[in-house]
């Protein structure tokens, strides 16, 4: 069955983009906003399958049959037709109660929403690992994205003097232009915030592509790792800024505590790499939606009447407990 990705038109990569994509590179930089969510999740993974499903982009919502876009793409009013079936993307944005699937890239949050399904985020492209000529050396913690993004504590010069006095290491903002190079990263560091906040609508990327690299990596209290990581084996929680100078100091003189972590990360990245979440999007594509569909077209008015109620109060708590 065929398969449409709804992308506007100003949101699709421009030519020289495009083109590095077709040539079979992936760009290691992306726009802002709704282009970066457009490209990382519908144009790449599209590029990704292509191949292997019958499937086309377009520029204007279809009318008829399956079709993956983001939620955000969608009109507030929307509702899909008995001809339609739609399956959104919600990347950072918020489920739409007019589509009829949810892709979530949290599986805590999949967990909670009625009517969504788990799909975890593409790892990052041209990934570069960490040198293995660094053998046992632990000098450098590097946090990987933008830097009002890291805890408000952890990005002081008072917070860089306690790593270097206490733990011996520097802090290192991995800028957005190497977000793909931890080649000279010992550990990597990935706290939003020290509170409870389970930030259900965040992703684990970061942690995937520390297993990837062959890193340590240390997080908030984030839901989406907790949902698929085990705490002090395949990656350390910290709770606060004492735990988590405590911790690195732990790790400073525990090289073998390095070792094993790294070890249980990279065989838990066998499920996260490239090859594996190509893998996921096909069966969804091929079985999942179309299945979907199938079973959408049967229904009568009443149960798609029913559907829609359930629908938007289920989205309408979510947004609730969001906010």
């Amino acid at each position: 069955m065929h398969i449409q990705f709804f992308i506007p038109e100003h949101h699709l990569p421009d030519k020289e983009r495009r083109a590095k994509w077709e040539a079979g590179g992936v760009p290691d930089l992306l726009p802002s906003g709704k282009a970066a969510s457009a490209q990382a999740w519908l144009f790449q993974t599209w590029m990704a399958v292509r191949d292997e499903v019958d499937s086309s982009i377009v520029q204007s919502l279809p009318e008829t049959g399956i079709v993956v876009t983001l939620s955000n793409f969608l009109p507030p009013k929307f509702r899909a037709s008995r001809h339609q079936f739609i399956a959104a993307v919600v990347a950072d944005f918020l489920p739409h109660p007019g589509a009829q699937l949810q892709i979530l890239q949290n599986a805590a949050h999949a967990k909670r929403l009625p009517g969504s399904i788990f799909m975890p985020h593409w790892p990052q492209p041209n990934l570069i690992p960490r040198n293995p000529a660094r053998g046992d050396a632990f000098e450098t913690v590097a946090f990987f994205g933008d830097e009002q993004n890291l805890a408000p504590e952890l990005r002081t010069e008072d917070f860089k003097k306690e790593l270097q006095e206490e733990c011996g290491l520097q802090l290192r903002i991995q800028k957005a232009d190497a977000w793909h190079d931890y080649s000279a990263a010992d550990a990597v560091l990935a706290v939003r915030d020290f509170s409870s906040a389970r930030h259900l609508h965040k992703p684990a990327t970061k942690l995937y592509n520390a297993w990837i690299a062959g890193v340590p990596f240390i997080s908030g209290c984030d839901s989406a790792c907790a949902a698929e990581a085990k705490d002090g084996i395949e990656y350390f929680m910290a709770r606060s800024k004492t735990e988590l100078l405590e911790l690195l100091s732990h790790l400073k003189k525990n090289p073998a505590l390095r070792r094993a972590t790294v070890e249980a990360g990279q065989k838990k990245s066998a499920s996260r790499n490239r090859d594996a979440v190509r893998s996921l999007w096909v069966d969804l594509l091929e079985k999942n939606l179309p299945a979907g569909f199938e079973k959408w077209m049967s229904m009568s008015n009443s149960q798609r009447w029913l559907f829609w109620s359930k629908q938007y109060a289920v989205c309408l708590l979510d947004k609730k407990l969001r906010s």
